[in-house]
């Protein structure tokens, strides 16, 4: 996995175009970001290497983090700067931890239906990133842990990206058949997924 970053909107490249620039197999959005002023990371990005603002602590804050090639989800109270951490997308809520929804209460509001994207993974080395439309955020929770949902893994964390507006998933399958889900606006940095043996 790999994170790209924009520097401003206007020269902002669309998901699609970074995912062929980059020999994709998938790309998303990632975190959130001042869309309205200097459009700058809310939170640390580190894109092939590159930082850019600082990790914020919260109880509700993750990352998908790169450290010497591996990738993983950490939560706030486990992060631990290094430099030899290569991507860096910080981001809330948690969704899933240690299989189960987080967070655990329910909302004593109506939860606020958007569209959603997500990364998650079953710590053992198969990973997904989606985007759900019009649906809350402890809905996308449930939904990513009840059996059958998810066939091909158990899901052991996932964490929320930026949504609304900025919700945005391109793929392309062995064949060659994409499929692009196109984000309302410009986005700051995108999750990149690339072959293993890609350059």
């Amino acid at each position: 996995m790999r994170v790209v970053a924009n520097a401003e909107s206007k020269s902002a490249r669309t998901l699609d175009a970074i995912g062929l620039a980059e020999n994709a197999l998938t790309v998303c959005n990632g975190g959130y970001f001042h869309a309205g002023g200097d459009f700058g990371p809310a939170g640390l990005e580190i894109a092939k290497g590159v930082r850019s603002d600082k990790f914020t602590d919260g109880k509700w804050i993750g990352g998908l983090m790169v450290k010497q090639g591996k990738a993983s989800l950490v939560w706030s109270e486990e992060f631990r700067d290094s430099p030899d951490i290569t991507e860096f997308v910080q981001c809330s809520p948690w969704l899933v931890s240690d299989g189960r929804v987080w967070p655990v209460s329910s909302p004593k509001e109506p939860e606020q239906r958007n569209h959603r994207t997500f990364i998650l993974t079953d710590n053992e080395g198969r990973w997904a990133i989606g985007i759900c439309k019009r649906v809350g955020l402890l809905e996308l929770a449930h939904i990513l842990v009840t059996p059958g949902i998810i066939s091909e893994m158990k899901v052991k964390r996932a964490l929320n990206l930026d949504g609304g507006p900025s919700t945005g998933l391109w793929c392309r399958n062995e064949a060659g058949a994409v499929q692009f889900e196109k984000p309302g606006w410009a986005v700051r940095n995108a999750i990149v997924v690339v072959p293993r043996d890609s350059k």
